[in-house]
């Protein structure tokens, strides 16, 4: 009586679960372990998914803007005929954003936008006594850097604070040259600009490579060094959601001056 109101297909299946007690036992079983399954690994892949964008974008930024490339034009003497048919690509000069402050203030205004940092930054020779290390010479403003990439949770010996004559090295590079903090290393450039620095901290990215070349100076420090006072190489941005970083950069960036 209670399944007179049931339709045909239900009646049949609980009469035939009712027959099979033992069989719907590992049914119901079987069912349970494949769902218990698909939820365990989509927590797991959630979990690897979320510690792989946390462990690499804690180190850098979601977006890069860069200078324009320089690049080489054929030499025309009409609209279709080409004088110079070998084109040479030029030397990439390191040079600054022309205008970088409004660009910043144009990106600041995205509602997408996080944190816009600027930095300074280019390749320089390390030397410490009779050992140099080549290295990638960052200056960033601590206050705004730190809230894309935050150094002080990276530091293990000494302290994050950045002035004039500072500068942080990674594990791996203080390994090598056999320095701690308050050592002075001396830092020179390919344009013959020379500073010493006293090691404030030495930190850890996670990654050898970036722990041997990765240094990080007060942003005029690298400006005077580099050779463009005022001016810088890069701007650093976070967004909100780093799936929609391509479509938060500025339309004008994203063929080659936008890095994702």
């Amino acid at each position: 009586m209670l399944t007179s109101w049931l339709p045909f297909e239900w009646i049949v299946a609980i009469r035939v679960l009712r027959e099979g007690r033992l069989q719907t036992l590992f049914l119901i079983a079987g069912v349970a372990i494949g769902v218990g399954v698909i939820v365990f690994m989509s927590a797991l892949m959630t979990g690897l998914q979320s510690n792989f964008i946390k462990r690499v974008l804690s180190a850098q930024s979601h977006i890069q803007l860069l200078p324009p490339k320089e690049i080489s034009q054929p030499q025309r003497s009409g609209a279709d005929q080409i004088n110079g048919a070998i084109i040479q690509p030029p030397l990439q000069r390191l040079k600054s954003i022309d205008q970088w402050q409004s660009v910043v203030t144009q990106i600041r205004a995205m509602p997408s936008v996080l944190v816009v940092a600027p930095v300074a930054g280019g390749s320089a020779l390390l030397v410490r006594g009779s050992v140099n290390r080549a290295i990638t010479v960052s200056g960033v403003e601590p206050e705004m850097y730190y809230r894309i990439v935050n150094l002080s949770e990276k530091i293990v010996r000494g302290n994050a604070r950045l002035t004039g004559t500072d500068i942080l090295i990674g594990t791996d590079l203080a390994t090598d040259l056999g320095v701690q903090v308050g050592d002075k290393l001396r830092i020179t450039t390919t344009g013959g600009a020379a500073s010493v620095l006293a090691i404030i901290g030495i930190f850890d990215l996670g990654n050898k490579g970036a722990n041997q070349r990765y240094t990080y100076v007060a942003l005029r420090t690298a400006q005077s060094l580099l050779g463009f006072p005022g001016g810088v190489s890069s701007l650093e941005v976070t967004v909100r959601d780093v799936y929609a970083a391509e479509v938060s950069c500025p339309a004008h960036y994203r063929r080659d001056r936008c890095r994702r």
